[in-house]
């Protein structure tokens, strides 16, 4: 377990309780239900409080040269209920079962003061592009009397990385502090106006007295990105689920949030039946035997050949490209950006995605000292991205030299983490630019968040970018970065041979890890090849 930092996420006045177990705890127990024929409003003083319902989702992308992926599992707020011991539920993929989450509820006595402590585990196991890739969470969060959230805790282990989260809520704002492999950040989050912040959406929707149909929007803390995820809890109505191929009466809950959707499922009493998520993804409640017991049914599936989108005809070599025009339905790209890079156009239910990046600068006499003046934002260190780091530094100027033209000394970074970077696609945890660089493994995202680093800290305004790219004859979900050059923005790709990107990159998000990493999931879209334009042939 790595150490853990109290001065920036303790109590006010009293420490965080260092053990994820209390000794004898006072066990809570409490039951909601839905008054008879009436599916908007709870029982009395009656309820059931739910932590967070999935509304954390498995997230993956893949870099391409090599084989690599990128997407972390970011399965994290597990349920819990308060009933008596432990609850389980056990984590379906595709239809075989790839994990569990326990969860156990407690009172606990911090300094005279009586918290509401919710633990769980969470255990997922899967492959990406054929390597075993593995992840365990345990959290923790601590409710006062009156049900807000004060403090909570999750360390995140996967391919031999861990990260430790801890929050604490004072006042107007969050505290965090980040310990990924050894390396230290913290960073303070004011707490919004315009809605709530809960742990539970479901729960806090629940309780809000909302008739059916109704809908509320809440903040939830997500620990990977260091954010507060605006979330929005629909109270559905009564639908028919089907579970194990019979039908039951349930009501749906619709939990919606910038990456995906997931459909929660409760009784008429208000017990959890199950959460869908996207790609096919199931959560049910088990027994302790079941959740525990080892997965039957052949190997782990693939993360990366499930998330893939093939379009319906193939795309003969996109860096030999100069425009690409696609048709993508099935899902909302209004958060995607639309840019020097790329323009998007909503038409009836489906988006016209044209790519069309500006040719990368490599004569241009830019100077690095010109564009950082246009953009300091993209200079700074931020969550990750450590480019004050003394060590990335010394680095990043031994790479560049004396070089001072903003084009060269970037592809000298790029070209260097191309060259030093090996593929490892079994980690599934954000990680420090830091500790990317002490091992110089990794998948796409890591090779971007160092590179990233790298170039900030040579005064290259910098920023991470999250989408698609086409390789194979489909497109999977990638990272890569773009520089400022005082005009305009310039994709470079450190897992391409290329150092550049093509027409086949789709951007879905972009700025630092906090906007970037926090993008739609493409459940269930189809893409279809509009046009293809090649590069003129240079005289």
């Amino acid at each position: 377990m790595l150490p853990v930092h109290r001065s920036a996420v303790s109590m006010p006045g009293q420490p965080v309780p260092s053990r994820l177990d209390a000794p004898n705890p006072q066990r809570v127990s409490s039951r909601a239900r839905f008054l008879p024929g009436h599916w908007d409003s709870l029982c009395g003083r009656e309820r059931r409080t739910w932590a967070s319902l999935f509304v954390s989702r498995v997230r993956f992308a893949i870099t391409m040269n090599g084989m690599k992926l990128r997407w972390v599992l970011f399965l994290l707020a597990l349920v819990s209920l308060t009933w008596a011991d432990e609850t389980f539920l056990t984590i379906h993929l595709q239809g075989m079962k790839v994990g569990y989450v326990r969860t156990a509820v407690h009172e606990e006595n911090v300094g005279g003061e009586v918290f509401r402590r919710t633990d769980s585990t969470t255990r997922f196991d899967a492959k990406m592009l054929g390597a075993a890739l593995g992840l365990q969470i345990e959290g923790s969060t601590w409710n006062d009397a009156k049900g807000a959230t004060r403090s909570m805790r999750f360390q995140v282990e996967s391919g031999g990385r861990s990260q430790t989260i801890e929050a604490t809520f004072l006042g107007k704002e969050i505290r965090v502090a980040v310990d990924n492999s050894g390396n230290l950040t913290t960073k303070t989050l004011d707490l919004p106006e315009d809605a709530p912040v809960t742990d539970d959406a479901v729960q806090a929707l629940l309780t809000s007295g909302l008739s059916q149909g109704s809908s509320q929007s809440y903040y939830v803390f997500d620990p990977m990105t260091v954010t507060l995820v605006k979330t929005t809890a629909k109270l559905v109505g009564p639908v028919q689920a089907q579970v194990n191929g019979v039908e039951v009466q349930a009501t749906l809950i619709e939990v919606s949030e910038p990456r995906a959707v997931s459909k929660v499922y409760l009784s008429a009493k208000g017990d959890l039946i199950k959460i869908e998520g996207p790609m096919g993804m199931l959560m049910i409640p088990a027994t302790r035997e079941e959740a525990l017991a080892a997965s039957e049914g052949g190997e782990f599936r693939d993360l990366a050949s499930l998330s893939r989108i093939v379009p319906d005809k193939p795309i003969p070599n996109p860096s030999e490209l100069r425009r690409l025009r696609l048709r993508i339905s099935g899902v909302d790209l209004s958060r995607a950006p639309g840019d020097d890079h790329q323009s998007l156009k909503e038409e009836d239910s489906s988006w016209t995605v044209e790519t069309h990046p500006w040719p990368f600068p490599l004569e241009s006499e830019a100077t690095i000292s010109s564009a950082a003046q246009f953009a300091q934002k993209w200079v700074r260190p931020s969550m990750l991205i450590p480019s004050d780091d003394p060590n990335i530094g010394k680095l990043a100027s031994g790479i560049i030299g004396q070089d001072s033209r903003l084009s060269s000394a970037t592809l000298s970074v790029v070209r260097w983490v191309n060259r030093e970077m090996s593929p490892n696609a079994g980690i599934g945890v954000l990680r420090d630019a830091r500790e990317v660089l002490a091992t110089k493994e990794g998948v796409c995202r890591d090779y971007a968040i160092l590179t990233a680093a790298l170039l900030r800290a040579t005064g290259i305004p910098t920023r991470l970018v999250s989408g698609l790219v086409y390789q194979d004859g489909a497109f999977y979900y990638h990272a890569w970065c773009e520089v400022f050059d005082g005009k305009r923005w310039f994709g470079v790709d450190a897992t391409r041979p290329t150092l550049l990107v093509s027409p086949g990159h789709i951007k879905l998000s972009q700025g630092s890890v906090e906007d970037a990493y926090l993008f739609t999931f493409l459940d269930g879209a189809k893409i279809e090849v509009l046009e293809s334009l090649k590069k003129r042939p240079t005289m």
